[in-house]
């Protein structure tokens, strides 16, 4: 119960953190774009560093896999943790920790490059 605990509020941190990126980014994005400077006005969102469409779907898939995959090893770790296997326990939750921590970071990269 403490681990999908854990897990929910490590979604939940991430899903606000790159909601509010994105809300900042949004706004001097359109700051930008409303100057009267034509050279903004005329540049491609990959000329202002943003990556292609089909990267940035790449990347967010990638970030549901490794959300999902964080997901299953705690499931592994409390089952294991529930038959009395608590070293192998502790090791899926290590491996689930540092792959939460992956996904954090692609999910920041997707906010800095793919909005």
């Amino acid at each position: 119960m403490k681990i999908k605990t854990v897990l929910l509020m490590l979604i939940s941190a991430i899903s606000l953190a790159c909601a509010a990126v994105s809300v900042d980014k949004e706004e001097r994005h359109a700051k930008a774009l409303d100057t009267n400077n034509d050279y903004l006005k005329k540049t491609s969102k990959s000329e202002l560093g943003y990556w292609s469409m089909r990267d940035c779907k790449l990347l967010s898939d990638g970030v549901g896999e490794m959300v999902a995959i964080t997901g299953y090893l705690l499931e592994e770790s409390g089952e294991m943790r529930d038959s009395g296997k608590e070293e192998r326990s502790d090791e899926m939750f290590d491996a689930a920790e540092r792959t939460s921590a992956v996904s954090a970071n692609l999910a920041a990269t997707f906010s800095a490059f793919c909005k």
